[in-house]
């Protein structure tokens, strides 16, 4: 009995120790980069000075992030510079997944997710199949792990056709299966996280399929986010949706913070948008 005793009491004093994993916040951004790649479109310094330095809502903000979903990347090399950029401004190591380039046309557009390799872990990354070609840009999806807490989360990043008002109407009408494919498609990762440039404020009707979802599917951030070229905000078009009942990891989210509008529109045209998850371990 006292040996028993003795090993129970070691385990214990080995979770007290801090083998457990602690709680920790995961700290993610959505950025449609504008064209990342192209000329004029190649300060790597500039977009990682605004993802690790105006990461939250004011300039009093803690500096930094774990993990950025990016659209509108041109090149795979603009993914790595990104990476590169933001591992010299933050003095952690970065680094990405990119898809290879999706469009209709000959103009396409390559999704990115770039993360700190001491917070996250990539446990998977694809496209999804995109049967009846329904999406311009079929979303990424993207299963990754918070090292520090354990806590798994699956994210879809998607940048909606912009195309005529029809065309987005449509697109918009299909995410919901989507959506729910992948949200019913694991009993381990009940987490999921729709982000992106959407090109549609989050109050419009067009949403319906997805908010009929059961549980309930809302959404964060609906903010002015696009930028015009008199540097002022004009539309509300990135967004974040998910389950709340299930992600009961929220925190908070929000628009970043700019410290000059004209200053930003030589970067993107967009503002990024960020979302602040919370946990002491997989509560899934």
């Amino acid at each position: 009995m006292k040996s028993l005793r003795s090993i129970t009491l070691g385990a214990c004093l080995l979770l007290l120790s801090g083998v457990a994993p602690a709680a920790a916040y995961l700290r993610v951004m959505s950025w449609n980069t504008l064209h990342a790649g192209y000329s004029g479109s190649t300060d790597w310094n500039a977009y990682a000075a605004q993802a690790w330095n105006d990461f939250g809502t004011t300039a009093a903000a803690a500096n930094g992030v774990d993990l950025i979903f990016a659209q509108e990347v041109m090149y795979d090399t603009a993914a790595a510079s990104m990476a590169a950029a933001l591992t010299a401004i933050s003095g952690y190591t970065w680094d990405y997944r990119v898809t290879a380039a999706i469009g209709r046309s000959s103009y396409k557009e390559r999704y990115a997710v770039l993360f700190r390799t001491d917070r996250v872990q990539i446990l998977s990354e694809s496209v999804w199949t995109d049967t009846g070609d329904k999406f311009e840009r079929e979303p990424q999806i993207v299963k990754l792990r918070q090292i520090q807490t354990g806590a798994d989360f699956t994210f879809i990043n998607w940048h909606t056709v912009f195309g005529t008002t029809a065309e987005r109407q449509a697109e918009i009408a299909q995410i919901a299966s989507v959506f729910s494919s992948i949200q019913s498609g694991s009993s381990s990762d009940q987490d999921v996280i729709l982000l992106g440039d959407h090109n549609r404020e989050a109050t419009s009707p067009w949403w319906a399929g997805l908010t009929a979802l059961s549980p309930v599917v809302s959404f964060r951030v609906n903010d002015l986010t696009s930028i015009n070229t008199s540097c002022a905000f004009a539309s509300a078009y990135d967004h974040f949706w998910f389950q709340a009942s299930y992600l009961t990891e929220f925190s908070s989210a929000g628009r970043d913070y700019i410290a000059n509008m004209c200053t930003l529109r030589d970067v993107s045209d967009h503002a990024p948008i960020f979302l602040q998850l919370y946990s002491a371990s997989d509560t899934d």
